[in-house]
């Protein structure tokens, strides 16, 4: 029981964390780039899908859906990345 306590407190608390990792740059792009580049390392390509729709990824990261949209938009024009509702891509580095 205490062991199963300890796993379940232990994968809060990295949750928690990167969330304050993400969540720390002060622009969007920045929290954008944080996470989506974190993403991309966890799934081991450039090409991945995230957990969130729009709006969900705007409160994980603390921001305005539509200045979320916004930025994925300029993004896209930039040629940083791709993407297609929860599909994602990144094509450069900024």
């Amino acid at each position: 029981l205490i062991r199963n306590l300890l796993a379940v407190t232990s994968q809060k608390n990295l949750a928690l964390s990167r969330r304050i990792f993400h969540t720390s740059p002060k622009t969007i792009r920045g929290r954008l780039l944080s996470y989506l580049s974190a993403q991309a390392l966890r799934e081991n390509s450039r090409s991945f899908a995230i957990p969130f729709d729009r709006q969900q990824l705007a409160d994980y990261l603390g921001v305005d859906r539509s200045a979320l949209s916004a930025e994925l938009g300029r993004m896209r024009t930039e040629g940083l990345i791709r993407f297609r509702k929860n599909e994602f891509e990144l094509l450069r580095e900024p």
